[in-house]
């Protein structure tokens, strides 16, 4: 049975005659036993909205980049300036939240 998965990468299905046989119990084919004309059912999959927009972020985030390099200017000029602060009850305070998720 072939199965088309609906709202992902475009995939190709497998059509019956590019199955691998499949040996049955007397030796002979199964293949063999299912006659040519007959149809075979499909089976589908279809994405809820929920896990289609979660796909569709999930591209959007992929495409960004690892760091963010605006940000990165900005403390290097407050560094250099002298006007870097650090909340160091802040930055504990963040360490402890972080220690209690392992």
């Amino acid at each position: 049975m072939a199965i088309h998965l609906t709202g992902l990468s475009t995939q190709n299905s497998v059509g019956k005659n590019e199955r691998t046989s499949k040996e049955g119990a007397s030796g002979t084919s199964v293949e063999s036993n299912v006659r040519s004309n007959e149809k075979m059912a499909e089976d589908t999959v279809r994405l809820s909205g929920a896990a289609q927009t979660l796909q569709s972020q999930e591209a959007k985030i992929s495409s960004l980049p690892d760091v963010d390099m605006e940000k990165v200017e900005q403390i290097k000029r407050a560094i250099a300036a002298g006007e870097y602060r650090i909340d160091s009850q802040k930055l504990a305070n963040n360490m402890a939240s972080m220690d209690s998720l392992f």
